[in-house]
């Protein structure tokens, strides 16, 4: 017999917070809300939440926008960046704003687009609560509904609802996300992906519409030109829908193509412009920071590949054929079953920077991210109701539940603590900070033919409003990373016209040594000596740095140094 859910009649008439679905949307929207006036009215917002890779998006879509072409610096053409959030960023651009004014509106879209996401992760969750069925049939016969069992169920209610905004409002993660990278617009896409998974399971070429597989398409499409690496999410779902196709036979070959057809021609459309527009088929900033292939590192990544795989089966298997058998954990079973797929995907994509890119940011696991505030948000509504189904009978949901809530919360209070006290740490964000009154003084103060390269060039570049060449390459062109890879790093800044330098550094004797070293490695001993420092913008840093020198941490008195090289 299948016990009936309980119903408005049956409860009574609820109030708000006992429907689980309603009271995560307004958590979802009071986190977007708060967050949203974080990066409109905080003056330091456009630097606490970004990057300064960030600067180079808004610089290039700047240029775009003002029909200079895909250039950071004004003079070498660029793909560096991910074509879905480029393009929204020059929308922003070509309506005519500029400056820190621009760059608030463009955290603020990304704000917005993670509400979006939050909500969907709000409805998803909700709809598998629904009206906490195990507590529900635990009450008698469920003829009719205790004030004890309305009671646990708000408690349980708010539980989840607290943790949903503890975790997804933390600071961390949400710089995972708004920070005017990529990520911004990635999120809200790979939510939507997540929530059909849940609802489609191992069926999603044999139940639905021909207009709904080509909507799949075009989200699939999206979702690789907003970060290209999702190439490999395409591809775990292609595998993913091989048992549906096998069961089909020749009847799946219209579906699979209606699904897959349009991420593979936007894929072979984006590299072939590449090719075309730039001389290189992949982005310039991956290649640059791609690691020499060894056996050992392909040795890894195979069976790295081998073990995602095997995540994805077993899902397939349990969704399938064989069920969920976890009475305690059947939302968090359910949903890692449907999503393998995709958990087998971030698997993939951490060991693929982990092992094959010489950096790791934040932003680059941005699906991991949105993974577990998934996982996360289903465990805490399983872990809830077993406490109240399992506790003593008639014992006070509160006491049945204080435990759990204990257990469950206070890391993610602490964690919260922490990192709003390291996201409002001025010293952290002071990089970025003397960086833009770097670009300032250089376009106050120095002609505007003077020709400048940065490692860091993008907060320094965005504010100088002249050319300022990026000398890690990622926001450069293939021209220069052929020089790099040659050694002909001083002939190519050279045959550009390069006037000095400008970095942030650590202060040595009042001038910083990685720079120094530069100049005399490329330029020569002679021209090492004539050059000078023009301008040294003083601060104090704290966090983690990875530059010439190796990775470094702590508390430090650094400086942005702009020096001049002699004619």
């Amino acid at each position: 017999m299948t016990t009936p859910s309980p119903t408005r009649q049956s409860i009574g008439a609820p109030r708000w917070w006992r429907n689980p679905t309603r009271v995560l949307v307004i958590t979802a929207l009071a986190i977007t809300a708060a967050w949203l006036a974080v990066a409109l009215l905080w003056r330091d917002a456009p630097f606490a939440m970004t990057f300064d890779d960030s600067f180079y998006y808004f610089g290039i879509a700047r240029n775009i926008a003002h029909g200079h072409g895909s250039t950071f610096d004004g003079v070498n053409s660029t793909n560096g960046y991910h074509p879905l959030w480029m393009l929204i960023a020059v929308a922003v651009f070509a309506c005519g704003l500029d400056g820190t004014s621009a760059v608030r509106v463009m955290l603020s879209v990304q704000v917005l687009m993670l509400g979006a996401a939050l909500v969907t992760l709000a409805l998803t969750t909700g709809r598998a609560i629904s009206n906490w069925p195990r507590i529900y049939s635990a009450d008698g016969d469920g003829s009719a509904i205790t004030t004890i069992t309305i009671r646990a169920m708000g408690w349980c209610t708010a539980i989840v609802a607290v943790a949903f905004a503890l975790a997804a409002g933390n600071p961390f993660i949400v710089k995972v996300f708004a920070n005017g990278l990529e990520s911004g617009v990635l999120v809200a896409l790979d939510a939507v992906l997540l929530a059909l998974a849940v609802r489609r399971g191992t069926s999603w070429l044999s139940t639905d519409r021909s207009t709904n597989r080509w909507g799949i398409g075009l989200l699939l499409a999206l979702i690789v030109l907003a970060r290209t690496d999702s190439i490999v999410l395409v591809a775990a779902l292609g595998l993913w829908t091989m048992g549906e196709a096998r069961t089909l036979g020749r009847r799946s070959i219209r579906p699979l193509l209606e699904i897959f057809g349009l991420p593979i021609v936007a894929t072979g459309l984006y590299l072939v412009s590449n090719q075309l527009l730039f001389g290189s088929w992949l982005q310039i900033s991956g290649v640059v920071k791609r690691q020499p292939l060894s056996l050992a590192r392909v040795g890894i990544m195979v069976g790295i590949v081998v073990v995602a795989g095997i995540i994805g089966r077993r899902g397939y298997r349990r969704v399938h054929t064989v069920g969920i058998r976890n009475p305690r954990f059947t939302r968090v079973s359910a949903f890692t079953a449907a999503t393998s797929w995709y958990a087998g995907f971030c698997i993939v994509i951490v060991a693929y920077y982990q092992v094959l890119q010489a950096q790791q940011w934040l932003w680059y696991y941005c699906p991991l991210a949105l993974y577990c505030l998934f996982v996360l948000l289903a465990a805490v509504a399983d872990f809830v109701e077993s406490a109240v189904v399992e506790a003593p009978t008639m014992q006070a949901p509160f006491r049945a539940l204080a435990p759990i809530a204990i257990i469950l919360l206070i890391p993610l209070v602490a964690a919260m603590a922490f990192e709003t006290r390291t996201f409002t740490d001025p010293q952290l964000r002071s990089i970025l900070l003397a960086n833009r009154d770097a670009g300032e003084w250089i376009d106050h103060h120095l002609p505007d033919d003077f020709v400048l390269g940065s490692w860091d060039a993008g907060v320094v570049g965005y504010y100088a409003n002249r050319t300022v060449i990026n000398l890690d390459g990622v926001a450069n062109s293939s021209d220069y990373f052929e020089a790099a890879r040659h050694g002909t790093i001083g002939q190519f800044l050279t045959d550009r016209g390069i006037n000095g330098l400008v970095n942030h550094g650590n202060l040595v004797d009042g001038e910083d040594p990685d720079i120094r070293a530069f100049i005399k490695s490329n330029f020569g001993a002679a021209v090492e000596q004539q050059s000078t420092v023009i301008e040294k913008i003083p601060f104090r840093f704290s966090g983690n740095l990875t530059g010439g020198s190796g990775a470094t941490s702590g508390t430090r008195p650094m400086a942005v140094f702009i020096y001049r090289l002699p004619t």
